[in-house]
């Protein structure tokens, strides 16, 4: 299936998708979906394959996928995310927002961690790792949370996507200081 569900409202596509997943289990067969739309491949993927220029670049659960992608390109495609570009040295990737600690493979010297908008707080909460002081550039409500944009003083060439509680009192040009869970911080490939 190309892009089954492309030209439906976003009402009609969840209830297609409940409704194809629910005929997927039923037949037992496996479907072959081509789509753009990140959330409607997590939703219905039992595996995701990641293609980049006719090339595979990740292929995995859904969940792995989106939670630990392999490349920049994976991180970026699947889901909004912060690029923090650096350099390993003694275990830890030293970025323009501080040391960071990373998992994976820390033999290279060059790297780059995602970091997802859902893992970056506000209010530091006990073992988070400090990104610093931030100037809000954007609030935007989502319903369900309000998708803030941040430039943080340390680098503010850079744009830090945070996803804050939709009651949180934030407006634009407001300062606020920037964590993250250490486990978040993914070395990418």
């Amino acid at each position: 299936m190309d892009e089954p569900f492309g030209a439906l409202d976003a009402l009609t596509r969840r209830q297609m998708q409940d409704e194809l997943k629910a005929i997927q289990r039923e037949v037992g067969t496996a479907f072959v979906h081509v789509t753009h739309d990140q959330e409607e491949a997590m939703a219905l993927a039992d595996l995701c394959v990641l293609m980049n220029e006719g090339r595979i670049d990740d292929a995995g659960p859904p969940e792995r996928v989106y939670l630990r992608p392999r490349s920049r390109f994976g991180a970026t495609f699947m889901g909004e995310s912060t690029i923090l570009d650096g350099v390993i040295k003694d275990g830890v990737l030293e970025t323009p927002l501080g040391r960071l600690p990373v998992s994976g493979d820390a033999a290279q010297a060059r790297a780059a961690v995602c970091l997802r908008p859902e893992d970056v707080r506000l209010e530091a909460t006990p073992g988070d790792v400090p990104l610093g002081p931030a100037r809000v550039e954007g609030v935007v409500f989502q319903g369900s949370f309000k998708r803030l944009v941040a430039r943080p003083k340390a680098d503010p060439s850079l744009r830090v996507i945070v996803r804050a509680p939709r009651d949180a009192a934030l407006t634009e040009g407001q300062a606020v200081t920037l964590h993250c869970r250490p486990e978040a911080l993914q070395l990418l490939e």
